[in-house]
């Protein structure tokens, strides 16, 4: 008699995951400016942790697959950095440290120079850091431990929140700036859905993208018991292409640059998720390829078209590449001369504000005081030193050594590997010129994905 996983349900846990990604995407997105609903977040996730924790696990479907370690040890390696920064050293220690001087001069007027300090120089930043962090980490934990289908559970929470989101950004243009959004600065005139960054929104459409081929990979690769409907094959490819136009033109109108520009590598992504589990599948015909074929023409036409046309939202979003300002090199500078002025130890995570308004220089200056690095790297240099460049590269290297052991073990799991795979690409990709991982949204979204690489306990169905 078959289970309850083979026979495609889900379990309270995936359920309560599924939830809490719903919740991300609408209160994650708001950013340091707009802090009220990132609170609101961390109390969910609190109640959403101490939940999944209190829900019965479902017993692996084979011994040995309780849980993949690997994902633990990558949860772990997120948050002990910030937990480093944190830990009062003595002043022999702290004073020594490189760009203290004036740290070490303003405490000696009130008799504190000799008091036990951390690295962070903004310890209260460095814990609203680590508090941010925590959920995503726990995602990623969370989603490592649930089975090959009850993943494709949290996939549909993912694409059907992009879908949203898209929807809510064209009631956004049509509303022209006077509804529609949760916070009291945003993006004005561009689509930004439940965040407040259009280069956010960018990033959780393109996600929703991967996470909707995803979905329907098994089922356009002939798979259809995990699925409680049954769809011509044609019919759910056109409808599955329609939902993906969607979320490409949505991407279009959000303006961000980045996010344009990762429209023809998440395209190819998704297209893989598809060919991947295709090639797990017995029936290898070769009319599956008009799928693929036909989306790509369709994509191309639609962009072309949308770009071509006298649609001002997207025109704006085009012309923006013949505007390319010059303020984010002025900040990559003046965040590598912070970086020199505290290498190797760093600031601190949640840091950067206050060690760059320190080194920026006076010729550059402007009215809006900058907030971010726009580039995770530089910024990761600052706050955290050759401590956070090690962590990273042990991030990567857990991550590299969780894809190569679950494409060898579980060929079923292929198409979920890729996304979770190209998912954090993307994110590592847009981070040259951004900073994604600082909106709670994204980051529990790349903590979903990093647990895609786990090997799953259960693989039936």
């Amino acid at each position: 008699m078959p289970s309850r996983v083979e026979r495609g349900t889900y379990s309270a846990r995936s359920r309560a995951v599924a939830l809490f990604v719903i919740f991300a995407v609408v209160l994650g997105g708001g950013g340091t400016p707009n802090p009220t609903t990132e609170v609101l977040l961390q109390l969910v996730f609190v109640i959403f942790a101490c939940t999944w924790l209190w829900l019965p696990a479902r017993e692996p479907a084979r011994p040995g697959a309780a849980r993949d370690r690997l994902a633990i040890a990558l949860a772990l390696v997120l948050l002990v950095l910030p937990a480093l920064q944190l830990i009062p050293l003595p002043p022999s220690v702290w004073t020594a440290l490189p760009g203290r001087a004036n740290e070490v001069a303003a405490l000696a007027l009130i008799g504190e120079q000799d008091s036990w300090r951390p690295i962070s120089m903004s310890p209260s930043r460095t814990i609203a850091s680590f508090l941010a962090i925590v959920p995503a980490a726990f995602s990623l934990y969370a989603v490592s431990r649930l089975g090959l289908i009850e993943r494709r559970l949290v996939l549909a929470a993912i694409a059907g929140m992009a879908l949203i989101s898209s929807l809510v950004g064209a009631a956004q243009l049509v509303a022209r700036g006077s509804g529609f959004n949760l916070y009291s600065q945003y993006s004005v005139g561009w689509i930004t859905g439940f965040q407040a960054n259009r280069n956010s929104t960018a990033d959780v459409l393109l996600i929703g993208l991967l996470a909707l081929a995803a979905i329907a990979a098994p089922y356009l690769a002939g798979n259809r018991k995990t699925f409680h409907f049954n769809l011509d094959r044609r019919m759910f490819s056109v409808l599955v292409g329609a939902l993906g136009l969607l979320l490409l033109v949505a991407t279009l109108m959000t303006g961000s640059r980045a996010g344009i520009l990762l429209v023809i590598a998440a395209t190819g992504a998704a297209l893989a998720i598809v060919m991947t589990e295709r090639g797990q599948s017995a029936a290898r015909g070769k009319r599956w390829l008009i799928v693929p074929i036909a989306f790509v023409l369709l994509t191309a036409l639609a962009i072309y078209f949308v770009t071509n046309s006298g649609n001002t939202a997207l025109g704006r979003s085009v012309s923006r590449f013949s505007d390319v300002e010059n303020s984010r090199s002025q900040v990559w500078e003046d965040t590598r001369y912070a970086i020199a002025q505290f290498w190797p130890v760093g600031v601190g995570l949640g840091g950067f504000v206050p060690a760059l308004l320190a080194a920026e220089r006076l010729e550059v200056l402007d009215p809006l005081a900058p907030n971010r690095a726009h580039n995770e790297y530089l910024e990761l240099g600052l706050e955290a030193g050759i401590l956070g460049y090690f962590f990273a590269l042990v991030a990567v290297f857990v991550c590299l050594t969780m894809v190569w052991r679950t494409w060898r073990d579980e060929p079923a799991s292929r198409s979920q590997l890729v996304f979770g795979s190209t998912v954090l690409l993307l994110i590592a990709l847009h981070s040259v010129v951004d900073y994604p991982l600082r909106s709670m949204a994204i980051a529990c979204l790349a903590g979903v994905a990093g647990g895609m690489l786990a090997r799953p306990p259960a693989t039936a169905g």
